[in-house]
């Protein structure tokens, strides 16, 4: 079948613009000579490029013809059969030979394709089949389309838009209803009101946050009391040390003073008052350090950072 016969016979016969021609027309003519040159070369995309843009300058139903002759040509059949239907539907005068070759054209490619039945529960809908439109609903005829795998999507004003997939078998019918669901307007934000100085002091009362120096510190106020109770000890510590060096010193004496030695025992005791004084006293600093942390630290968000790698802990920083 000569893909562009027809065409070229009805408008293209004269070689020039008759009188009162459109200038759209003649410019349809031009494109529609240009594309039949590249078809001729086998260039079928860029023949269906300018069958394209002649009929967008003169919406002939004509040019559907050679628009589905390229379709056919660059396997697309869909496409094609689309056009043939809009040509046999749109040119009432087209020779009986040219319209049985049609016929069979559409024919052979209605086998190489299936149909979607798509039902929707809204009126008005926008339906398109893997983002190429196909009506609105309810869509009249069944959605032609090569086998496989295929998205529906629809999409109407004031509800929220439904997806839905399907497979398609070549010479079936495939079923798919669409079910849109109502959008919820959401509610307005207002501003919060700013809040009254009663309501900050019962926010402080109530919150274990950062309301208040005093309050949220559970901890602190722990290792605050350990530090109070180790100073304690080793202010204890220090006083029996104190008296009992002072026992021992009035006593025995220093050597230089007195004949009369000190016993190890005592001088062990004197020791270990010393040492567990120190020992104190060091744990009481600990604890003062580890109060000042817990003051500063518990009771604000800590947020942790990676500055190296996809697990915290290898490099990274952490910020109050």
């Amino acid at each position: 079948m000569h893909p562009t016969a027809l065409i070229l016979f009805t408008i293209l016969a004269q070689a020039s613009p008759s009188v009162g021609e459109s200038q759209e027309k003649a410019q349809a003519k031009s494109l529609l000579g240009q594309g039949t040159k590249l078809y001729e070369q086998d260039d079928f995309a860029g023949a269906l490029e300018k069958f394209q843009a002649a009929y967008a300058v003169f919406s002939s139903p004509k040019l559907m013809f050679n628009i589905g002759e390229a379709n056919r040509k660059l396997h697309r059949p869909v496409e094609a059969l689309e056009a043939f239907e809009r040509f046999l539907a749109g040119v009432a005068d087209a020779p009986p030979e040219k319209v049985a070759d049609v016929r069979t054209a559409m024919a052979q490619l209605r086998k190489q394709l299936g149909q979607i039945r798509i039902d929707c529960t809204t009126s008005g809908t926008e339906v398109s089949v893997d983002g190429r439109r196909v009506g609105l609903t309810p869509l009249p005829d069944l959605v032609w389309a090569v086998p496989g795998h295929h998205q529906v999507a629809a999409k109407h004003a004031g509800v929220a838009p439904a997806i839905e997939e399907v497979d398609v078998k070549a010479g079936s019918v495939s079923d798919v209803t669409m079910r849109l669901a109502a959008t919820v307007a959401a509610a307005p934000v207002l501003a919060p009101a700013a809040p009254s100085a009663l309501d900050l002091r019962a926010n402080q009362a109530s919150s274990g946050g950062d309301e208040g120096w005093w309050l949220g510190r559970k901890w602190a106020w722990v290792a605050g009391g350990a530090t109070v109770l180790l100073a304690v000890g080793a202010i204890t510590a220090g006083l029996s040390l104190q008296s009992k060096f002072d026992s021992l010193h009035n006593s025995c004496g220093s050597a230089s003073q007195s004949t009369v030695a000190c016993s190890r025992s005592d001088i062990d005791s004197v020791t270990t008052l010393k040492n567990t004084t120190n020992i104190f006293w060091g744990f009481a600093g600990a604890a003062a350090v580890t109060t000042g942390v817990l003051f500063f630290v518990e009771g604000r968000p800590v947020a942790v950072a990676p500055l190296a790698g996809q697990a915290t802990g290898f490099l990274a920083s952490v910020r109050y």
